[in-house]
């Protein structure tokens, strides 16, 4: 049993010893190999609006708005897609990097042709931000002229 210990002793003492350093360093360096992440430095997009309700219209109409929205984080933020729930909903854009503290808008545009009764349409903003999908929604109802 005194064997065992000792040779687990061995081992653990080992063990710790050349976990201590990478063999590269000279004696008396300190380990300079920390790397900093700033956690701050990324995008951050805020919207004044996330939801367009746009009330009744007949069907067939077309209805639109703009979305506008501040780069409050502390690098370019870039959209690289915009993704609508329905061909019936078209998104417009400036590709274009936006500085911390600009701001920049979204268009989009409903078309409710062939569409009837409550409508609530998802746009999803995907960027280079920490959370990198945003939701917009436009909701309203189309009503059939009579």
């Amino acid at each position: 049993m005194q064997k065992i210990f000792t040779i687990l002793t061995v081992i653990v003492a080992m063990a710790v010893a050349s976990c201590g350093g990478s063999g590269s360093q000279k004696s008396g360096q300190k380990d300079t190999a920390v790397v900093a992440v700033d956690s701050l430095a990324y995008p951050v997009i805020e919207f004044d609006t996330a939801v367009f309700d746009f009330g009744k219209i007949l069907q067939g109409e077309q209805v639109g708005t703009t979305f506008a929205f501040r780069n409050t984080g502390n690098a370019n933020l870039i959209i690289s897609k915009v993704e609508t729930s329905c061909g019936c909903t078209v998104p417009e854009y400036d590709r274009a990097p936006v500085a911390p503290g600009q701001t920049g808008t979204i268009r989009v545009r409903f078309d409710s042709d062939g569409k009837e009764g409550a409508q609530y349409k998802t746009v999803k903003v995907i960027s280079n931000c920490k959370d990198n999908i945003f939701e917009l929604v436009l909701k309203g109802r189309v009503e059939v002229k009579d």
